[in-house]
């Protein structure tokens, strides 16, 4: 107390028994008073502390930044020897980890980025600090601590330890330490219930890391996307350049084939006739049937060299779809060929009411490929039955389909059926090119389908078509 303000008590008091009790008294209560005035005094810091805490958190900072600057001001404010963050190895069960920051007194060996394992934390306590537990150890040798958790702690030279668990949502992520090296250290209420709030707000930094790193890798798988998409479109580009300059090398083969293969081909057939015509007195039987195979083989190239235009210009036509009635298609097609053969007797039956959307045109030329195929493969047979119809999937996609009950084939060649100028029959039993299923699948194709085919030798075949995609999966 001041000394004049005791000397005024004095006069005033002339008792000394009383005047001892006074100020014993006074002294007492300038104790307290002084303890309530250092209690403000840490709050009012406490305050400031924690708001500058919410107010980087607040701010576009990283974790590590964050994670700093607190160990600096709670060492501060805590007068602590060491203070820092401790961050669990992930899938270590708790066992293992680093401190990832700190503030320690330059007397103390810092702790960072030094493996730290302790085996019994992770069996016997991780649970109970992901739950929220507090450690508030005064004296690490008079606490009861285990060898081994005593053994990790004294490689620091810690004799006082507050430990906080730091949550990042329900997962224990780490803790928050404050050490105290040169001697025990009673921790008071105030001092844990202010590490506590601490913790709280790091571990909002920590969600907020959490969610700012869930961004940032949605982000870059956006970024490799576009990426990927800009990478695909570049390609795709390419491509078109390359088909471009494929159907002008194509529309240059094709010109080249109409008009300078088609030229030798007709002298060679013309002269071939004139020789037949005019020189057959001349001409033995063996002479005429070369000349006859001549005429025979030259018409073949030539019809050949159509197929493969045909081809050609199909590839490379606009689509128009719409809605096409193909049951009608189908009927004119069969009156067609029994018109243009009166003397077979072939069953057509054709599902009423079948519609397609497709090309029209297209759709016309794949019927008629398959129902001449079908009509073809039928006439070593006194009587015929071809049949046209759909049979409904539970995806909605139908499956058309053109049976025929004629040669049929051996299902160990389907390879071939579909391949340009391939067959699986001689020409001098059913004529042909072997263009019609190449052209077939080419029309399923474009407008997204798929065909196949099912057959046995001498009973019959069945082709199978598509024309959008199925659950069937790869063309076929």
């Amino acid at each position: 107390m001041n000394p004049e303000r005791l000397a005024r008590l004095r006069d005033l008091c002339r008792d000394e028994a009383a005047f001892a009790q006074l100020q014993q008294i006074l002294g007492d209560e300038i104790q307290n008073l002084q303890q309530e005035i250092n209690q403000a005094n840490f709050q009012n810091q406490r305050q400031k502390a924690l708001f500058r805490v919410i107010t980087r958190l607040r701010q576009p900072i990283d974790l590590e930044t964050i994670f700093q600057a607190t160990a600096t001001e709670v060492r501060q404010l805590l007068a602590a020897d060491r203070v820092g963050m401790f961050r669990f190895y992930p899938d270590s069960h708790w066992d293992d980890g680093e401190f990832v920051s700190e503030d320690v007194d330059p007397a103390f060996p810092s702790a960072m980025a030094q493996r730290i394992h302790d085996h019994c934390f992770g069996d016997r306590f991780a649970i109970q600090y992901q739950q929220g537990r507090i450690q508030a150890v005064a004296d690490i040798y008079n606490y009861g601590l285990s060898d081994c958790h005593v053994e990790v702690l004294a490689q620091f030279q810690i004799r006082a330890n507050l430990v906080v668990p730091l949550l990042q949502g329900d997962n224990l992520w780490g803790l928050l330490c404050i050490h105290q090296c040169r001697a025990p250290r009673e921790w008071q209420a105030t001092e844990i219930e202010f590490a506590t709030e601490i913790a709280s707000h790091l571990a909002v930094a920590l969600q907020h890391a959490e969610l700012l790193a869930d961004v940032q890798a949605e982000v870059r798988e956006r970024q490799q996307a576009e990426q990927a998409v800009t990478s695909l479109n570049q390609g795709l580009q390419r491509a078109i350049i390359e088909l471009q300059a494929v159907n002008k090398e194509l529309e240059a083969f094709s010109y080249s084939v109409s008009h300078d293969l088609r030229a030798p081909l007709r002298s060679i057939d013309g002269f071939s006739q004139a020789l037949l015509e005019d020189y057959q007195d001349q001409l033995d039987d063996t002479g005429k049937d070369y000349l006859h195979r001549i005429r025979s083989a030259t018409q073949r190239m030539g019809q050949l060299i159509d197929d493969l235009l045909n081809l050609s210009r199909l590839m490379r036509s606009d689509i128009q779809l719409e809605t096409v009635d193909i049951s009608l298609l189908a009927r004119r097609i069969g009156t067609e060929l029994q018109e243009s053969h009166p003397e077979r007797q072939v069953e057509l039956i054709v599902q009423p009411g079948l519609t397609a959307q497709g090309d029209s045109r297209l759709l016309q030329m794949l019927l008629t490929n398959l129902l001449d195929n079908a009509w073809k493969f039928t006439s070593k047979h006194d009587r015929a039955r071809i049949d046209f119809g759909a049979i409904p999937q539970e995806s909605g996609v139908p499956v058309y389909f053109v049976r025929d009950d004629g040669a049929g084939f051996n299902m160990a060649y389907t390879n071939k059926l579909f391949s340009p100028f391939q067959r699986l029959h001689r020409v001098d039993e059913f004529p042909g090119t072997g263009i019609g299923l190449a052209i077939v699948q080419r029309i399923v194709h474009r407008h997204g389908g798929r065909v196949w085919a099912e057959g046995f030798v001498e009973q019959g075949a069945t082709f199978y078509f598509t024309l959008v995609a199925d659950e069937a999966g790869a063309q076929a």
